[in-house]
Formats: structure tokens, sequence, C-alpha cells
């Protein structure tokens, strides 16, 4: 009889235990799942063939901000990548007096640049319209800026002026590049929390 009891109080305990998890599936909104696995990576290849870095490169003290963007490929790495930023063409004499004199800088990162070791880096997927919109972005930013100045417009300046090209928010770029990009990702987690949302929370600017 005691084991008989035992019996039905356990069938008891796992009907009901059975019961809340359906319940709580069915009351879940619907994008909540999503696609899983490979059909998963299939959809945000499909949604997001883009993408668009935010970058902090190892240089110095200082480090060096800086922005990757191009295809990704179907696993959502990048296949490939273009690359933007400022700094100042001549080298660490320029970087010097850059701390006291605007000077002519270059838009496009040098190549011991990118061999630099990647301090961090934030990465947003992109829809086509976004990337086209990215693009755009970058173009005029480069367009209307053609000086640097380590007090009066840097390589954090110019991130944040495309970021904010993007809808994005940007932090105070009055810090170092080691840590503007982290704040830069710390700004925006509602959008990356949005991409397991199709069509919810994405970029403001580009809806």
């Amino acid at each position: 009889m005691a084991a008989n009891g035992v019996r039905a109080i356990l069938r008891k305990t796992l009907f009901r235990i059975a019961l809340l998890v359906n319940c709580s599936i069915a009351t879940a909104p619907v994008w909540a799942a999503g696609p899983t696995g490979a059909h998963a990576n299939a959809y945000l290849f499909n949604a997001y063939p883009y993408y668009v870095e935010f970058r902090a490169a190892v240089d110095g003290v200082y480090g060096h901000s800086y922005i990757a963007y191009g295809r990704l490929n179907t696993l959502g790495q990048p296949a490939s990548a273009a690359y933007a930023d400022i700094h100042p063409i001549g080298g660490f004499t320029s970087m010097v007096l850059g701390h006291f004199f605007a000077l002519q800088a270059s838009t496009s990162p040098e190549k011991d640049t990118l061999g630099h070791k990647i301090a961090s880096r934030f990465r947003l997927p992109l829809t086509a319209t976004e990337y086209g919109r990215l693009q755009s972005v970058i173009a005029r930013v480069r367009a209307a800026r053609h000086s640097w100045s380590i007090l009066a417009y840097n390589c954090n300046d110019f991130v944040a002026d495309v970021a904010r090209g993007m809808g994005l928010r940007t932090p105070t770029t009055v810090s170092l590049p080691y840590a503007f990009i982290p704040l830069l990702q710390a700004r925006n987690e509602d959008i990356i929390r949005g991409l397991s949302a199709p069509g919810l929370g994405r970029l403001a600017a580009l809806q």
C-alpha cells in the first residue's frame, strides 16, 4: 500500500510539472523561441547577410578604435571586410604633434593597424538596407573629416559619428579606445538582445 501511495504521488507531481511547462511555453511570445540550430543560421544569414564591427586595437598606451564591415558567411562569421578609421598622416611624429595641432588625416586604417591584436570588438549583423545605410554614412563622414587631433577629433569621434549615423547610442568619446568600444556595446545591449526577436529592437533610424 505504501509503495502504491508513493507511485500515485509521483504520478501527480510529474503531471503538475508537465502542465506547468506546457503552460509556460504556450504563453511565451511567438518569436521568443525562434528558429534553432541550422535553421537559425540559415534564417540569420538570409535576414542579416552583412555586418559592422567596432574595434579597439592594441596600439600603445591609447589604443586605436576603427570599423570593419562587409559580408557574413552562412556561419555568421565575416567573409569579407572593408575598414574605416581616422588617423594622422606621418606616423609617430604626427601622433605627438596632434596633441597640439590638427593634422592632415587618412580615413583608411594602415596595414600595421589591422595587424594589431584586437582588445575588444562589438559586432552587429545588418540587413541589406542597413548595410547600404552604413556605406553612405561612412562615405559622408569621410568626406567631412580631413584632419585629426587628439583633443578635437580623434579615432573615437570618427567611430562615434558612424555609429550615430546608424542609429546607435554613443558614450562620451573622451576616453581611451580600450574603454570606448566596450562602453559603446554597453549602450546598445538592447539592440543585441533584439536580434533574437526578428523585426523588433533593430536600429531605430533604419525602420
